[in-house]
């Protein structure tokens, strides 16, 4: 059965989207899986009566799972509302470790759908979902990871944004994007960024390559757009606020525009205060 790993932190981001798993397993019929990577191991002194750090991990072990164990009683009651008669299980683990080899590995063992994880706020310390963790969660997934900020709201989808540079490889998330517009009537609009000053030669080609393909995919509700800005990241902020898009989505390429506009200081502090959750598909997603 295929199961959405929710990771937590234990903050309240991290319990907003939680909520915003629930409601997804239960439209998608998917079972629900709490996360927490206990990433922070402080070393203490093992003399004058002072705890060895195996007693130290122990402890944060069992202050982990107690936490994980409230949350899930938290969200239980949101299991069985609303209008689907479907009802996901609910289980949590926690592990010792790095988040991103963690969320890798679940996602190698177990039928995950989707990894879903609160954004980021403040600093960067006030949460142990950082924004470097976000980043390496997204580089090394091999499924769409869905970042949900504390204000978004995601009962009422009606409105996706995937943006795309008219590469091949964009259509298999866009059969994703389209399959779930079959379960939340949502219009879905593709959308290139020209970048002011850009000479793309190739462009022309890639979009009517690109635009066979769309046509074949045989969904009434979409549109293709084109926007033009000085930036990619600014761009498509803009357009979603101006628009009233509920989700932006793009793919995550390695060495690519995307990963490299990605990894500046400038947009990590875009994404941060970004108000719209963000799908990000990985360039070698394995689903259907």
């Amino acid at each position: 059965m295929k199961t959405i790993l929710i990771l937590t932190d234990f903050s309240e981001n991290a319990a907003h989207a939680a909520l915003s798993g629930v409601m997804l397993g239960k439209k998608i019929h998917a079972n629900l899986l709490l996360f927490n990577a206990n990433v922070a191991q402080p070393v203490a002194p093992a003399y004058a009566g002072g705890i060895t750090v195996i007693d130290n991990i122990s402890y944060m072990d069992e202050e982990n799972k107690r936490q994980l164990e409230q949350l899930a009683d938290t969200l239980k009651p949101f299991l069985s509302q609303e209008e689907t008669e479907w009802r996901p299980s609910l289980h949590f683990e926690e592990g010792l470790g790095g988040l991103a080899l963690q969320v890798k590995n679940l996602i190698r063992e177990k039928d995950i759908e989707m990894v879903v994880m609160g954004a980021r706020t403040g600093s960067g310390i006030d949460h142990l979902l950082t924004g470097s963790d976000t980043y390496s969660v997204i580089d090394g997934s091999k499924r769409p990871v869905l970042i949900v900020p504390a204000e978004a709201d995601l009962a009422h989808v009606r409105k996706v944004a995937f943006a795309t540079n008219f590469i091949e490889a964009d259509i298999k998330a866009i059969h994703y994007l389209i399959k779930l517009g079959h379960i939340f009537n949502y219009h879905l609009e593709v959308v290139h960024i020209n970048l002011l000053g850009e000479d793309d030669i190739t462009k022309d080609l890639r979009k009517a390559e690109f635009m066979k393909h769309v046509h074949r995919l045989r969904y009434t509700n979409i549109e293709i757009k084109e926007l033009y800005g000085k930036d990619v990241i600014g761009r498509l902020n803009k357009y979603c606020e101006e628009s009233g898009t509920d989700l932006l989505s793009f793919t995550h390429y390695k060495n690519s525009l995307f990963s490299i506009i990605f990894r500046q200081s400038i947009t990590k502090k875009a994404i941060s205060r970004q108000k719209v959750p963000l799908l990000v598909f990985p360039s070698k997603n394995e689903q259907d």
